[in-house]
């Protein structure tokens, strides 16, 4: 009877041992990688878009809950590539944000030559974020945009655009 008594005790010290390291590590972790909080609006009522950019600073929400902050200074939106030029199944147009801060895409426009012309929906694309736009019909995602086209948009030598809401173009991209 004493070794299964030992035997008890040590798999109860190895439960309470195992539990504490486990803890420890959650909290620590938590403090190194705090929860960012999101405010439940994108934007101010108040806030006015010209440009494709922000008029002046604003954070979502009230004072005390925070949001996203949206400025007009560091827009870098570019075309990065156009892949499949030509091809509907695989046809895309990837868009990215190279600036410090997210940007409000909504409303802006990729166009080609023909005057083929699609509008972007409600989006804010962080910092570093890269968006597709699929020409054939899907569902929207976070990361991919349909165009809903039932032909390929996209051919070789063709210039796409991208403009915002001013209707200036912001990024160029001739197709190879």
């Amino acid at each position: 009877m004493g070794n299964k008594s030992r035997i008890f005790v040590f798999i109860l010290l190895n439960i309470f041992v195992s539990a504490s390291v486990t803890l420890i590590v959650l909290w620590l972790w938590q403090l190194a990688h705090p929860r960012p909080e999101i405010g439940t609006s994108w934007l101010e009522p108040s806030a006015s878009i010209s440009s494709g950019r922000q008029q002046t600073p604003s954070i979502a929400g009230d004072d005390n809950e925070p949001g996203i902050f949206i400025t007009n200074e560091d827009i870098q939106i570019s075309i990065r590539t156009i892949v499949g030029a030509g091809n509907l199944d695989v046809e895309y147009v990837e868009i990215i944000n190279q600036g410090q801060n997210p940007a409000d895409l909504t409303g802006w426009q990729l166009t080609d030559e023909d005057g083929d012309q699609y509008t972007f929906p409600a989006l804010i694309l962080n910092s570093g974020g890269a968006v597709k736009v699929l020409t054939r019909t899907g569902t929207n995602t976070v990361i991919e945009l349909y165009w809903q086209a039932n032909a390929p948009v996209w051919r070789s030598g063709e210039t796409a655009r991208l403009l915002n809401t001013s209707g200036e173009v912001v990024s160029t991209y001739t197709i190879p």
